[in-house]
């Protein structure tokens, strides 16, 4: 950086609110918003604090195989499992129809505010072992369903206004840094997470150890929406701005060819990579007859090979584009459902052979994550209206997300059932993982044939 750099930004600056100073009184602008590059990356760590407390409160709650050993446990089927995983995504439809509301109340103030709302909704989980002894098995899954609804209906508008503050606060120059260095402490302590999950699960019969670990996951959710108080930006933005972010304007986005294309790989990516991510634990305690308490070890091999990849995917991101990274997230992904069919069940060598594919799963999950946020932000969505392609983008990502969850725990529940009475002896896991390999590989040729907008 030259000498005196920073002091001709800031000279630059002054200028600029001096110049506009009869448009800010019209349009007020927080002064977070005016920052320049240098002072929004020195302020990054507070989001990664906020990152790094999410992962916790995440992995112990309501991602990761905690979570749907938690539901199975309350003795609910496939099917009732796959419906109540598919309201995370499903709530994403409300994106194009709350982001002018989202963005006149203000970015910050409504992520805040239904992010720490979404925590104490998730504590109520607490209470179900106390349900689960009064209402029986039917009104135990309708609370439990009930609680989640509201939890993912707080998310859904929460990161609708997350992606597009996501934007203001990362500078461009360091975006794929930015999302390998979130990987990497989401791994760590993703990973402190689980090892904490599966000794508590081994120690703790029954439904007493999950509410433990939800206990203690709701704590580090509420830490995690203190660290997003000082992180900047997210201002509120005036009605007379807000017009471009109507629901036509954002169902509009979908001409742009580029865009479609973009969402249609990965809406395949979705239907292929949700099942096996939903059904991973229950696929590895059932087919390959592995202890709930290695279930939840496996997370950690695939966390591990995260966190020793994850930097290198987001650095060549920023060096070699986003494109090729991405691509190589495809591709990884359309191998791995062959090679956990391929894993034998009941051996000595099963559970090492499947920590060694998680932890493969660990390497290329974070090509995917990183590469195709890359190329969305700067490949994909125009700097002008960006906002109104992320509200498109989350609400879509949230249909096909949740469709291949419904879909693929409804194929095990039926296949299953089929099987007991006495039909064809088909095998769900491996007609499931199969279909995941045909749409990751329909959704690489797809991705492939898009050109990047700032090419």
């Amino acid at each position: 950086m030259r000498p005196g750099y920073d002091l001709c930004g800031r000279q630059a600056l002054l200028l600029h609110r001096q110049h506009h100073h009869r448009v800010e009184r019209a349009f007020p602008i927080s002064a977070e918003s005016l920052l320049t590059d240098s002072e929004k990356i020195r302020r990054l760590p507070w989001a990664l604090a906020h990152i790094a407390a999410n992962a916790v409160f995440a992995q112990l709650v309501f991602t990761g195989p905690v979570f749907v050993l938690f539901l199975t446990e309350l003795g609910l089927d496939k099917a009732q499992v796959g419906l109540l995983l598919a309201l995370f995504p499903l709530a994403g439809v409300v994106a194009p129809f709350i982001a002018p509301l989202v963005a006149r109340v203000g970015y910050k103030r409504v992520f805040m505010s239904l992010w720490g709302m979404r925590k104490l909704v998730a504590a109520c989980l607490i209470l179900t072992p106390w349900v689960a002894g009064r209402v029986g098995p039917e009104g135990t899954l309708r609370f439990v369903a009930a609680v989640l609804a509201v939890f993912a209906l707080c998310r859904a508008i929460a990161e609708t206004a997350l992606f597009p503050w996501l934007r203001e606060f990362v500078p461009d120059r360091v975006r794929g840094r930015f999302v390998a260095v979130d990987s990497i402490l989401s791994t760590l302590f993703g990973f402190a997470a689980v090892s904490l999950a599966g000794y508590v699960i081994a120690r703790t019969p029954g439904l007493t150890g999950f509410t433990r670990l939800i206990g203690v996951g709701v704590v580090f959710g509420l830490l995690c929406v203190v660290a997003a108080a000082f992180i900047p930006g997210g201002a509120p933005i005036p009605r007379e701005r807000t017009a471009g972010l109507a629901a036509r304007a954002v169902f509009a986005t979908l001409r742009d060819r580029s865009f479609g294309r973009f969402l249609a790989g990965l809406g395949l990516m979705a239907l292929g990579a949700v099942p096996l991510t939903s059904f991973l634990p229950l696929f590895a305690r059932e087919r390959i007859g592995l202890a709930q308490a290695n279930v939840i070890l496996l997370q950690n091999a695939l966390l591990a090979g995260g966190l020793l990849f994850g930097y290198l995917w987001g650095l060549a991101a920023d060096r070699r584009g986003s494109k090729p990274v991405m691509l190589a997230g495809v591709a990884g992904a359309a191998l791995l459902p062959a090679l956990w069919l391929a894993v034998p069940g009941q051996s000595a060598w099963s559970f090492p052979l499947a920590l060694a594919i998680a932890f493969l799963t660990g390497i290329v999950a974070p090509a995917w994550a990183i590469g195709s946020t890359r190329f969305l932000f700067i490949d994909v969505a125009p700097a002008d209206g960006a906002e109104r392609y992320m509200a498109a983008y989350y609400a879509w990502a949230g249909l096909t997300g949740a469709f291949g969850a419904m879909l693929a725990g409804r194929v095990l529940e039926s296949l299953q059932s089929l099987s007991q009475m006495g039909g064809p002896a088909l095998d769900p896991y491996g007609l499931l993982f199969a279909a995941g390999v045909v749409f990751s590989l329909a959704s690489l040729a797809l991705l492939a044939q898009i050109r990047s907008r700032a090419a």
